[in-house]
């Protein structure tokens, strides 16, 4: 029997949906695959619910037209700097006189993880990702369900999330139309459409740079062991470009992405942009100016650093040194910003790549999907596809849904 879901990754300044069915033999066949401009949402987070809720009644009319199945089975991703990680311990005596673990004795103990974890009022968990278990004290188990032991114990990666910003997205889409029966902090999902398990095995930090937010999660021995967003994107740079050279947002966008740089030092301080060049309908005033290219990349080198920074904090805060031989994974439409990568690996002191969606599995009814699918800026939404075509079913559209989503959502 296929099963057909819609991806939604709602960023700051764009929606991305895909919407594909998965066949018996796992692969995943893409009925429909667009981008539409986002309204009411200011780094992650709701802040003018009409203007989202307008934006999301045509997103859902077009998920519909393609799918009535895929409209009440969406899958969103979410993010903003509201959401964070901790890890916890905890540890439970088996329960069968025979010592044999059960998957109840499996339950149990990361129930008492999470019950550990004391959250800040209007908090909820929204993923409890297990590092490893222990059995007798003996560590880097995956699975313990069979084997002999007194007591279990597990690590596990909270991940908490501001419960009223969560609840307003979800309210947005259902009063739409639409049903959610998967909510995904954003860094999970990029990870599942882009990182290979040898990556997540030797050690890797992806980069996931939006238009309001960063997020960030790192791999160690094949266990996400740390996530996290930060409150500033690429929209930012593009703000700051608009006040650094006295111009409009759109013009300092497109200026941005097609003359900027992150490394001032690469660029001559003899190089000029004709402003006419970009602007294809200047005023007379703007028609005739010469700008330095030089400054512009020095305008985006400061804020890139300051991004920088900001995560790398974000991973010494962590507690624990990590090994990433795999380097850094940048993504999103922040990672498509020229001279990007050269700048993480001298600021890192790490390798760098840039990631994109693996396509291998995915399968395009029409051949122009595949200009989304192998985007960087598509990774969330193909991840969304793969985590919720073999993970989430549909739920009842009921209100106060929340609570019994995140279980059913827990990995």
């Amino acid at each position: 029997m296929s099963h057909v879901v819609a991806g939604l990754d709602v960023g700051s300044s764009s929606i991305k949906c895909i919407v594909a069915e998965r066949r018996r033999d796992g692969r995943l066949r893409v009925l429909s695959a667009f981008s539409t401009p986002s309204r009411g949402l200011r780094k992650g987070v709701v802040v003018h619910a009409d203007d989202l809720l307008t934006t999301m009644r045509q997103v859902v009319t077009d998920i519909a037209r393609v799918s009535r199945e895929a409209a009440k089975n969406i899958v969103l991703s979410v993010g903003g700097a509201h959401i964070r990680a901790r890890l916890s311990r905890a540890s439970v005596a088996v329960s069968r006189a025979d010592q044999e673990i059960q998957e109840d004795d499996v339950e149990r103990v990361k129930t008492d993880a999470q019950t550990m974890v004391k959250l800040p009022p209007n908090y909820t968990v929204l993923h409890n990702i297990v590092s490893e278990f222990f059995v007798d004290g003996v560590g880097d188990i995956h699975d313990p369900v069979g084997m002999i032991g007194n007591r279990l114990e597990v690590e596990c990666l909270i991940v908490e999330a501001f419960a009223p910003h969560v609840n307003s997205l979800i309210h947005a889409v259902q009063k739409a139309g639409g049903l959610v029966s998967g909510v995904i902090f954003a860094p999970l999902a990029v990870s599942d459409g882009i990182l290979t398990k040898r990556q997540k095995e030797l050690g890797v930090l992806l980069l996931d740079i939006g238009f309001g937010t960063t997020s960030f999660i790192i791999y160690e021995e094949g266990k996400a062991v740390h996530t996290g967003s930060i409150p500033l994107g690429s929209g930012h740079i593009t703000n700051d470009v608009a006040i650094g050279l006295r111009i409009p947002v759109d013009l300092a966008e497109k200026l941005k992405l097609q003359y900027g740089c992150a490394s001032s030092s690469n660029i001559s301080r003899k190089e000029k942009i004709q402003l006419a060049e970009v602007d294809p309908d200047p005023s007379a005033e703007r028609k005739s100016i010469e700008l330095s290219r030089r400054f512009l990349a020095e305008i985006i080198e400061v804020r890139v650093e300051e991004i920088l920074d900001w995560v790398h904090n974000e991973v010494q805060s962590f507690g624990r040194t990590v090994q990433l031989p795999a380097g850094v994974i940048l993504s999103g439409g922040g990672a498509e910003l020229q001279g990007l990568g050269e700048f993480v690996r001298e600021k890192l002191k790490l390798p760098v790549m840039s990631g994109a969606p693996d396509v291998s599995t995915f399968d395009a009814v029409n051949p122009s999907h595949h200009t989304y699918l192998e985007s960087p800026q598509f990774s969330a939404v193909a991840g969304l596809i793969r985590w919720g075509g073999s993970r989430v079913r549909p739920m009842p559209e009921i209100p106060g849904i929340l609570k019994r989503l995140f279980k059913n959502l827990t990995p």
